[in-house]
C-alpha cells in the first residue's frame, strides 16, 4: 500500500493549521459482500483525525477485489489487487483548491477479511488497522520511501490502534 503523490509536486505533511474547517466524514459501501458498521468506522475515523489535530473532509469507500484491482493498475501500475489504497487531496496540482479536503481512503474488504486470517486477527481489528494505515497516508505519512518513515508510520500506527483500544472504541 501507497500513497498516491500528485506528479509536479514532493509528499508534504498537512499542516494542522491549514485545517480549520469542521470534520465531515464520508462513507460509500461499493461491495455487497459484507457488511459495515458506519457509526464504528465514523468514532474510529473522527478519534484518528481528531488525534492527530485535523479537521475536514474524508471519505471512506469500500470495494471488492476487483475494484481496487482497476484502481491499483490505473494509479500505481499494479496490475493486483491491494488492501487499502490513500487519495490524499492536499498533494498535487490543485491541492490548494479544497484546503477543507484530506482526501479518500479506499478498502477492499475482501482483502482485509483474507489477510485478518492470515494474521490471526479478527476482521474487524484489520479493518480498524488498515484504516489507520490509509489514514496516515492522507496526512502524509510514507512507509515506502525510507526505512526510518516505515518506522515512524508503524510507530503512530500502534499509538492510533493502542488509544483507540483503550477508548473502548473497536467493541463499543
Amino acid at each position: 500500500m501507497t500513497v498516491l503523490k500528485g506528479k509536479s509536486e514532493e509528499k508534504k505533511e498537512i499542516s494542522p493549521s491549514r485545517m480549520t474547517p469542521p470534520m465531515q466524514i464520508t462513507i460509500l459501501n461499493r461491495q455487497r459482500k459484507y457488511r459495515i458498521d458506519r457509526k464504528r468506522l465514523l468514532r474510529w475515523t473522527r478519534r484518528v483525525l481528531q488525534e492527530q489535530k485535523l479537521n475536514g473532509e474524508v471519505g471512506l469507500v469500500f470495494v471488492n477485489n476487483r475494484q481496487i484491482r482497476g484502481y491499483n493498475r490505473d494509479y500505481r501500475k499494479h496490475d493486483a489487487p491491494t488492501n487499502v489504497l490513500a487519495f490524499p487531496m492536499q498533494e498535487g496540482i490543485g491541492s490548494g483548491l479544497h484546503p477543507e479536503c484530506i482526501g479518500d481512503v479506499m478498502i477492499s474488504l475482501e482483502t482485509v477479511e483474507k489477510e485478518a486470517l492470515l494474521y490471526g486477527r479478527s476482521m474487524q481489528e484489520h479493518l480498524l488497522i488498515m484504516l489507520i494505515h490509509g489514514l496516515l497516508h492522507l496526512l502524509g505519512y510514507d512507509h515506502e520511501d525510507s526505512p526510518s518513515e516505515a518506522a515512524r508510520m508503524r510507530r503512530r500506527e500502534k499509538r492510533l490502534l493502542h488509544i483507540i483500544n483503550d477508548e473502548g472504541l473497536v467493541e463499543g
